[in-house]
């Protein structure tokens, strides 16, 4: 009884959903059902009397003008039903319900995938929730409305007309209906969630089978499997995964089907065989007409068994759907993003301190610590260079500043406040940041730039400006449609670029907005080391005035910053600008002299050229 009453409050929240874009068609679907549902108890009424008075109008004991009625009303009992249930229900309702919950269900996701707390899509547990949540509820929620609401609904109504009828008749038959039908209902809701249980194992299974599935259809996939002749493997490995997984269902189905069939459908048959011999014994006997048992063996062979498991539907078939709620509501209940609850006045300087910053990622407190007393200060208008092996916490330092994660102990300050004290959009105003994996979105040029501040989407001005000093100009001008052009594959008329012009568009992201401190955590890593140092300069001079943090793998560009931090084990390991460093001969040497080659080799080629 928990679990069903756990799919009623599913059954509400989707209703909520629908009802508030289109009340009068969850109306509509509630009257239908009772209309239907009507119709169904009445048939077996009509058919009744079709054959009783049938065989009255052949021997002439009954006017056939008297009969009209009957067979308008069997017209009615036999084209009404269809009608309901293909044209109003699933040629309006559902399409109609599809289209709300595909909109406004995932509209509701999709906010709540933007308050969810950044750390829960670095999570395993989360992430599986997500995506469950967003597609296997889903299909749940399909099912659940307007399908098994109505039949439920319609199931019910004609259940209580038919066994009011059967009472009618025979006050027994309504014993040696009931009593087999419960035991099966018991059954098969237990069996019911004894597989939703089972079936986690095998669910889980296919959400990895289903992300393999996802790379062999992705571009990249496609251009590196057939450069490295990876190609057969994956599929065939792929195949034999998906062959195992078919195999296990078909062993699980078969083992419970075999036994639901032997168990409930045995119950259920034998009953019905034991009511129509007692039907025939009383239409011998006398007791009851032809029309009768024509429709009392209808109702106990198969339409009362039939509606009375519509109705009942929504609690055998709860250990299916348990997904949608289970999933539903793990989803809503992921932790947001909090706001403070009076946000600081926007910070009129723009420096940035660490003090004594430890984070470790969460998940686990066995988790390693990346940062260990990370302490710095980074003064307005200064730009600083941070470099370290992988795994230093370079890019994670960026991740505390923006605010997707926080440090599990010491403090991170802007403008002197805590930066938990800011509003998100408060930092958005601040900060624009450039990533190594930054995005490529498959829409207009202009709309590439203009997602550095959505805000100014439709300033000109301020696009232009950006695209000029990210050089993402020059490439719009070797484009047909120049701005406007549709950018990446995914769509009719797009055009690819190259990385190198990826990667000004995503620097050109930068400058939208004229934020005060711009944070580049190895944007350029698809360039060489040349051209790298040559754009890091450039941009540079156009940050004149502003606040930048750099985090690079390759030094050339450190050489241009105010100072350099070197991280190592957690912490700054050394300090200073590019020619003490050097000269103090440390860890940032040794980097240095590593990749001195790289430079020297592209500076002999340049000048051979």
């Amino acid at each position: 009884m928990k679990d069903a009453r756990r799919v009623l409050d599913t059954y509400k929240k989707l209703l909520s959903i629908i009802a508030r874009r289109a009340p009068l068609m969850v109306a509509m679907t509630f009257v239908l059902a009772i209309v239907s549902g009507a119709l169904s108890f009445a048939s077996p009424l009509v058919n009744q009397h079709i054959v009783d008075d049938g065989l009255q109008v052949a021997s002439g004991a009954m006017a056939f003008g008297d009969y009209i009625p009957w067979l308008a009303l069997l017209v009615v009992t036999m084209v009404l039903p269809p009608v309901i249930n293909e044209l109003c229900i699933y040629g309006y309702i559902e399409p109609r319900s599809q289209m709300i919950l595909n909109t406004d269900y995932k509209g509701e996701m999709l906010q709540k995938l933007g308050r969810a707390k950044y750390e829960h899509f670095e999570n395993s547990q989360s992430v599986e929730i997500i995506d469950k949540a967003t597609s296997r509820a889903m299909n749940s929620a399909r099912h659940l409305y307007p399908m098994y609401l109505f039949n439920a609904l319609s199931g019910a109504v004609a259940s209580i007309g038919l066994l009011w009828q059967l009472g009618q008749a025979k006050w027994w038959l309504l014993l040696t209906t009931l009593i087999p039908f419960a035991l099966h209902r018991w059954y098969g809701a237990k069996h019911s969630y004894n597989i939703y249980d089972e079936l986690e194992h095998y669910w889980n299974k296919e959400r990895r089978y289903g992300i393999l599935a996802g790379f062999l259809k992705s571009r990249d996939y496609l251009y590196e499997g057939k450069l490295n002749g990876c190609a057969d493997f994956l599929i065939r490995t792929y195949r034999d995964r998906l062959h195992e997984r078919n195999k296990e269902y078909e062993t699980y189905y078969f083992k419970h089907l075999k036994q639901h069939l032997l168990r409930a459908g045995s119950i259920m048959n034998l009953a019905s065989l034991g009511n129509a011999l007692l039907l025939l014994y009383l239409y011998a006997q006398g007791e009851i007409s032809i029309g009768s048992l024509v429709a009392l063996s209808a109702m106990v062979l198969s339409s009362l068994s039939q509606h009375l498991s519509s109705a009942t539907g929504i609690v055998i078939w709860a250990g299916y759907h348990l997904q949608f709620t289970d999933y539903y509501d793990k989803f809503f209940a992921l932790s947001e993003d909090s706001a403070p609850g009076k946000a600081a006045p926007a910070p009129e300087t723009f420096d940035i301190e660490f003090r004594d910053v430890w984070f470790r990622y969460p998940g686990s407190e066995e988790n390693p610590y990346i940062l260990k007393g990370l302490s710095f200060r980074l003064a307005r208008g200064e730009k600083i260079s941070i470099v370290g092996a992988n795994g230093e916490g370079k890019s994670t330092m960026i991740k505390l500043l923006l605010g997707l994660f926080e440090p599990e102990r010491g403090q991170i300050l802007l403008g002197g406040r805590p930066i938990e004290q800011y509003t998100r959009e408060q930092r958005n105003r601040v900060f624009a940041p450039v990533f190594q994996d930054f995005m490529r979105y498959s829409i207009s040029l202009r709309e590439n730039i203009a997602v550095g501040d959505i805000e100014l989407l439709r300033d000109e001005s301020a696009i232009l400006a950006a695209a000029e000093k990210g050089q993402a100009k020059q490439i719009a001008d070797g484009l047909k449609d120049g701005m406007d052009t549709l950018l990446g594959r995914d769509f009719e008329g797009g055009v690819d670029l190259s990385g190198g012009q990826w990667q000004r568009i995503a620097l050109s992201r930068a400058f939208m907005g004229d934020k005060p401190i711009l944070l580049l955590d190895e944007p350029t890593s698809q360039l060489d080391p040349m051209a790298e140092s040559r754009l890091y300069s450039e941009f540079h001079a156009l940050a004149e005035g502003k606040t930048a943090i750099f985090i690079t793998h390759r030094l050339a560009s450190t050489m241009i910053t105010d100072r350099i931090l070197v991280l190592s084990d957690g912490r700054v390991s050394e300090e200073g600008n590019h020619e003490q460093l050097m000269q103090r001969g440390g860890l940032y040497r040794a980097m240095f002299d590593a990749q001195r080659k790289w430079y020297d080799h592209a500076e002999e080629e340049e000048a051979m050229a």
